[in-house]
This record gives C-alpha cells, structure tokens and sequence, in this order.
C-alpha cells in the first residue's frame, strides 16, 4: 500500500510537471485538456515505445483523467478535497495504465516517475535552499 502510494504521488507530480512545461516555453495561458493529455501521451510513448494501439489507449485514458481533473479544478469543492479527488484520479489512471502496459513498460514507467519525484524533491531543496542563502 506504501509503494502504491509513493507511486501515484510520483505520477501526480510528473503529471503536473509535464502539463507545466509547455506552457511556461510559450505563453502563461491555461491548456485544454486535450492538448495535456497529447503532451503526456506523446512523452510517454517516447520514452516507454509504445505501439500505436497502446498509444492510443494510453491517450484515452490520460484524456479522460484530464477532463475529470479540468472539472475537478474548476468546481466549488475546497482545495484539500480538490487535491484528494485528483490524487485518486492518479491512482485510478496507473491502474488503467497498467492493464495497457507490457510488464517491462510499466516498470519502466513506474521508474521514470521515481526518478522525475526525486527531481522534482531536489529542485524544491535548491529553491528553499536558494531563499535562505
């Protein structure tokens, strides 16, 4: 139960990086969901090779999380519930994903998203580091 949450904390941060990163390159403006889960889509068969059915698959299932999220984010509910609601998005989305993947996949999935955490923990050191300096 531990991994499986450290897991989708990971995949809930390179979620959210990769959604960032385009739009801090060109403009500040909010994307669709549909171009978030093309952008994710096309870095995980990138890094994961994936064959056009899986692909596709893939990009449905990242769709489909993106448009629960955009709900999500734009509804009433507090933030702590938003984060909660999205966190459990996640979760479903690795389950989904791992019924798409071969075994080699997810696994190389499950250590890109290891490895983009402890990125992601070290630039946060840095930053605070940064501020106190």
């Amino acid at each position: 139960m531990k991994k499986f949450f450290l897991l989708s904390i990971g995949f809930i941060l390179t979620t959210m990086s990769f959604a960032q990163a385009p739009a801090k390159s060109t403009n500040k403006e909010h994307q669709s969901p549909e171009d978030r889960a093309k952008f994710l889509t096309e870095k995980m068969a990138a890094e994961l090779q994936l064959t056009e059915a899986q692909k596709e698959q893939v990009y449905t299932i990242n769709l489909g999380i993106a448009q629960k999220n955009e709900g999500i984010l734009s509804s009433n509910f507090t933030e702590e519930q938003k984060k909660d609601i999205i966190r459990s998005n996640q979760e479903a989305r690795i389950e989904m994903l791992k019924n798409v993947l071969t075994a080699a996949q997810f696994e190389e999935l499950k250590k890109e998203m290891k490895e983009q955490r402890q990125e992601k923990i070290q630039e946060g050191g840095k930053t605070h580091q940064d501020k106190h300096e």
